[in-house]
């Protein structure tokens, strides 16, 4: 029987990771969740084979406690604005999420990096248009990726039941989540963001506590045949 390595991954690797390790030839037992909370749980005793976070901040803090190795670079993604026709309408992603008329969601902040990316974009949105940070941090319906949220049913995203359930018209969040609902709901369509207010999504690994499994599962997730799963499922590929 295979031997099965204990993975804590950010949720949005809910649907590459399983194909990484399987084309990689490993079989994992994955713990997926915002990368804050899972963090805590390893601070706290829990003791993962690999840790894989949506940001550096929360690897290094590991790292900095003498718990794993030096964080690397494991790939990348991108925000985008993602919802229903209706919300996305005036063909600017600034102004849709500025609209009155339209519920806007977001990740937690701090709990998941996927809800520091998006108030980062709301920074930028500042410079655009003064006054839009702090307008649209107080709209934003932060209902996923934080401690008491709710959990993702199945293999969806959290994301997904928020649109099912008519709890938001509009996301700010990765484009992989927004492909992968736009690809299973008809009334779901993606703007991209400018230039201007576009963030970058970097996501690190660190073996936890040189785990021997840990660094070979690494190495695998490395090998071109895995990587190639990060490009079908629109990561980036490093």
């Amino acid at each position: 029987m295979t031997k099965e390595i204990l993975v804590f991954a950010a949720g949005s690797l809910r649907k590459v990771l399983p194909a990484m390790a399987g084309r990689s030839g490993f079989s994992i037992n994955s713990v997926f969740g915002p990368s804050g909370v899972l963090r805590e749980r390893i601070a706290q005793g829990e003791r993962p084979a690999l840790y894989l976070s949506a940001n550096l901040k929360h690897c290094q803090i590991l790292a900095d406690m003498g718990l794993c190795s030096e964080p690397i670079v494991f790939t990348e993604n991108s925000l985008c604005l993602f919802g229903r026709p209706s919300a996305l309408q005036r063909g600017d992603a600034l102004q849709n999420m500025l609209s009155s008329e339209n519920r806007l969601g977001t990740s937690t902040p701090v709990d998941d990096p996927g809800g520091d990316y998006a108030f980062s974009v709301f920074d930028r949105a500042e410079v655009i248009q003064p006054g839009s940070r702090e307008f649209l941090r107080s709209k934003a319906l932060t209902l996923v990726g934080g401690k008491n949220s709710p959990k993702a049913a199945g293999p969806h995203s959290p994301v997904y039941g928020l649109f099912a359930e008519d709890k938001v018209d509009l996301f700010l969040g990765y484009r992989t989540t927004a492909m992968d609902i736009a690809g299973r709901m008809d009334d779901v369509e993606i703007m991209d963001l400018p230039d201007s207010l576009s963030v970058n999504a970097q996501y690190f690994a660190v073996v936890i506590e040189k785990n021997n499994d840990g660094v070979e599962l690494l190495k695998g997730l490395q090998a071109s045949s895995a990587q190639n799963a990060l490009e079908e499922f629109g990561f980036k590929r490093l």
